[in-house]
């Protein structure tokens, strides 16, 4: 009897119809994967799916679209899908052979129990189709012959960066000439259009070529060799930076040793994309052409010490200031005491003298434990000058470790808020005990320009200004002034403790602040 479509009956017909279905949408997908368009074939898939319930052909072709992504969340989904498969049809072999693939490529140290499990699928297609084509091709992948399985449309992940390197470490080797390997290189991809790695590594050369980027090849043709120099730098200057305390910008230069890496990786990755894009899709997408390229060798033993030793100096290097105490000078603040220096621009201390209200100095002795003011002048220059010192000087003593950075512009800040005008404000030296000094120059509208200069100063155990109302005073002159006034009042405490000397109550306000 004939076996046509009248023997089926009414329940096999929909089935039967649904089969071919999906094997068209399989073909859809397949076609989608061949034009590189992953997104598409993923969506597709999962639609089929969807639509048609699980499906050994469509279980595959679904992973095989998130291994094509080369990104290792796609890569995850990947797995999940051949997982998901393989409970349904355990003992089908392109899903095995796929799974195999998406495995042996993986990175044994950043992927071990996956890069375990590749041997193991690989055994189980050896016995259950010995001799089969899924069995050869998996085993000759497993020993590095072939880089990419039928289908897969993008190199593993795990290996895409090594046989790039390695293809264009390769051609360097035997055309020295960087433009005419990088011509050699485009010619040969025009001759074989589908293979990725011809593609791939003209668009590496390419940009290698151009202006400016000859220094990446001291990392592409001995990368070991540069990577461990480097390293060695880099973790010199973190350990010597640790031991003695040297500024941090030591370790600002270890890192930007490694910025030409980084940076050749990006080139690298940009050439891969700009590679597989310019790639046309082969005639037969189910047995695409082999490249013309040798196999690159495998990532062996040598490269997995250098990068073990790599990663071992650099957190070894990291760990360094554990080594050594840390800097007195960079976790505690300078203890002072104050004693005021006799006299300032000439000017005599002046001692029991009323000069204004207490008001000014409030703030002062509220924030500070320690504070200290001193005036400069005569007495006749007080009666002349309506209770105005020549100069005067006021400050705290504490711990200004967590102090705003702004803090030394609190007396031009107060300025705006009196009558006077500022004229000038400019940032000075601050001299051998470090810190901040600021500068200001103001008067009042009944004064002429530059009439009083006040500079204040801002370190770690204190802060002051110097007020000196001499009119025309230069900015350099104004600014030596405040440095050598501030290190005459200010002197290290070695019994732990800070105290302000202050030879009798001196009385001042906001006279000294408005200029009048």
């Amino acid at each position: 009897m004939q076996d046509t479509d009248h023997d089926k009956s009414p329940e096999e017909a929909p089935e039967a119809a649904a089969a071919q279905e999906a094997a068209a949408a399989a073909e859809a997908i397949r076609a989608a994967l061949s034009g590189r368009r992953p997104a598409d074939a993923r969506a597709r898939a999962t639609a089929a799916l969807e639509r048609y319930g699980p499906d050994p052909a469509l279980y595959t072709l679904l992973g095989r679209a998130h291994v094509a992504e080369n990104e290792d969340d796609h890569d995850d989904e990947a797995e999940r899908v051949y997982r998901r498969g393989l409970d349904a049809f355990p003992d089908d072999l392109e899903l095995l052979a796929a799974y195999a693939e998406l495995c042996l490529a993986s990175d044994a140290l950043d992927r071990p129990g996956r890069h375990a499990r590749g041997p193991v699928l690989a055994a189980r297609i050896t016995e259950l189709a010995p001799g089969s084509p899924q069995a050869a091709h998996v085993d000759r992948h497993a020993r590095g012959e072939i880089m990419v399985l039928p289908g897969s449309g993008a190199l593993p992940k795990a290996t895409a960066a090594h046989i790039q390197r390695h293809d264009v470490r390769a051609a360097l080797a035997d055309t020295p000439d960087l433009a005419e390997a990088a011509r050699l290189a485009e010619e040969q991809a025009a001759e074989y259009p589908y293979d990725e790695r011809l593609a791939v590594r003209a668009e590496t050369l390419t940009a290698l070529a151009r202006p400016g980027r000859r220094l990446f090849l001291a990392h592409v043709r001995a990368p070991l060799a540069t990577l461990l120099t480097v390293t060695a730098i880099a973790a010199t200057l973190t350990i010597t930076r640790a031991a003695f305390h040297l500024s941090s910008w030591m370790s600002v230069i270890a890192f930007l040793l490694y910025v030409p890496g980084m940076a050749l990786r990006s080139l690298e990755r940009g050439a891969h994309t700009r590679g597989v894009d310019r790639l046309l899709a082969p005639p037969d997408a189910a047995n695409p052409p082999e490249s013309p390229l040798p196999p690159p060798p495998a990532f062996g033993s040598r490269q997995l010490a250098v990068n073990l030793a790599v990663l071992t100096v650099i957190v070894c290097a990291a760990a360094s200031p554990l080594l050594w105490p840390s800097s007195p000078e960079s976790t505690d603040y300078p203890r002072y005491t104050a004693t005021p220096p006799p006299t300032l621009l000439g000017a005599p201390l002046l001692t029991a003298v009323d000069v204004a209200d207490e008001g000014t100095l409030a703030m002062w002795t509220e924030t500070f434990g320690d504070s200290f003011s001193y005036a400069y002048g005569t007495a006749q220059q007080l009666t002349d000058n309506g209770d105005q010192p020549f100069a005067f000087v006021y400050g705290g003593l504490g711990d200004l470790r967590d102090a705003p950075s702004d803090l030394v512009k609190g007396y031009e800040q107060g300025l705006a808020d009196s009558e006077s005008t500022i004229d000038a404000i400019w940032d000075a030296p601050p001299g051998a005990r470090g810190g901040r000094l600021r500068c200001v120059s103001y008067a009042t509208d009944l004064e002429d320009a530059g009439a009083h200069t006040a500079c204040s100063w801002a370190d770690r155990g204190s802060l002051g200004a110097v007020v000196m109302n001499k009119p025309g005073l230069d900015h350099d002159t104004a600014a030596e002034t405040a440095r050598t006034t501030r290190d005459a009042i200010l002197h290290e405490d070695t019994s732990g403790t800070t105290e302000a000397f202050a030879p009798a109550p001196v009385r001042t306000g906001p006279t000294v602040r408005d200029g009048a």
